[in-house]
């Protein structure tokens, strides 16, 4: 049973793979726990990535126990029948943690976004896309045979034909699509991010960050390649190893690149106890409040020409400790007294800073017979 066994090299690959993986998303829970202080829908998503891609390594250590990775030879006919079974119990939660991850990033993009502009159409339809392909595929795999359990017990009467071929057909469509996605995810942050008014070195790091997709992406290129063995049925349980090992794999990179960006004020504050950068915690990106809006106002027009709120929103705290900049927030104007950038609070020890702001102004034009105008930003 042991000649030529891939059963160790799955094992360690995939479970390394976990292991790094629940570390980052503990690192991103430590992170939203700690110093944003809220937990948005993007996090709940990314943690039922993680409930399924580890429920699904459970059966992965099943089907290995069974023998999957040995070579069919080897292997009893009921080991083959659970080895299988297990397999593709694996593989079907290892797809839905993988469209679960691209949805993820998709919600944290959303959430750094903001709806200070129109409706993220395009992330919308890649949302749509990617749930209806993905889901899809689920289907073709628990249809491909008829009766459904033939597709892990070969002496149960009945065919997988046509169904195998085309699952496999639309398999490499849907790794295809997948690896597209990936690259996509990839480049929109950038657009993303070189709209928003941030220093440049800030710019190039979370692009980088969000940029880490491509690897995402080249791990479903060679998914795609390693779907060939979908059809292979003399020798499926060895055969099947190399695809198994690169389904684990890919999942886990993508919940790896979501998770990573969310962790860096955890890295923001390692890094200031270590001395490796200066005690200033930059602002990233605009103002969503406490309830993850945009800056808005009924006077819309007025707010968007005339001030810019500037917060750590999602990247930083809400309330900073005594060690964070002095300079925790700006408010940015274009008609104050000293026409650019004042600080609103310049000293933080022992003030409390609250990210809900009211903003009340009335037309001193009252003989126009007008009706005093209020805007929120909230």
């Amino acid at each position: 049973m042991g000649r030529n066994s891939r059963s160790e090299v799955i094992l360690t690959v995939s479970w390394i793979e976990t292991c790094i993986g629940l570390f980052i998303f503990s690192l991103r829970f430590l992170s939203n726990w700690k110093f944003v202080e809220r937990f948005r829908w993007d996090f709940a998503i990314a943690g039922l990535t993680v409930a399924t891609e580890t429920t699904a390594q459970v059966f992965l250590q099943l089907s290995v126990n069974a023998g999957m990775g040995h070579h069919l030879d080897d292997l009893s006919n009921s080991q083959i029948v659970t080895a299988l079974h297990w397999s593709w119990v694996f593989q079907l939660l290892a797809i839905t943690a993988s469209m679960l991850g691209k949805l993820a990033i998709l919600a944290f993009l959303v959430q750094i976004r903001g709806r200070h502009e129109k409706k993220p159409w395009f992330l919308i339809i890649l949302g749509v896309l990617i749930g209806t392909i993905n889901t899809t595929v689920l289907g073709t795999i628990l249809g491909q045979c008829k009766p459904m359990n033939k597709l892990w017990d070969d002496s149960v009467e009945g065919t997988c034909n046509p169904g195998r071929k085309v699952n496999q057909n639309y398999s490499f469509f849907q790794a295809s699509f997948n690896a597209l996605s990936d690259v996509l995810l990839a480049v929109y942050p950038v657009h993303l991010f070189w709209k928003l008014q941030m220093k440049l070195r800030i710019k190039i790091v979370l692009s980088v960050l969000m940029g880490l997709g491509w690897i995402a992406a080249v791990c479903s290129a060679v998914k795609t390649y390693e779907l060939k063995a979908l059809t292979e049925t003399t020798d499926i349980t060895y055969a099947q190893s190399d695809l198994l090992i690169w389904a684990s794999t890919e999942a886990w990179i993508i919940i790896m690149v979501g998770c990573v960006p969310p962790t860096r004020p955890l890295m923001d504050k390692v890094f200031q106890r270590l001395g490796l950068s200066s005690k200033k915690t930059p602002a990233p990106y605009q103002y969503h409040g406490s309830s993850g809006h945009a800056a808005h106002g009924t006077n819309k027009s007025n707010l968007a020409s005339h001030s810019n709120l500037q917060s750590n929103a999602y990247w930083g705290r809400k309330q900073p400790s005594e060690d964070d900049c002095p300079n925790w927030m700006e408010f940015n104007t274009f008609g104050g007294t000293h026409g650019s950038q004042e600080h609103i609070v310049n000293e933080t020890k022992g003030v409390t800073i609250r990210t809900d702001i009211e903003t009340h102004f009335e037309d001193v034009e009252r003989h126009s017979g007008r009706s005093p105008g209020v805007t929120h930003i909230c």
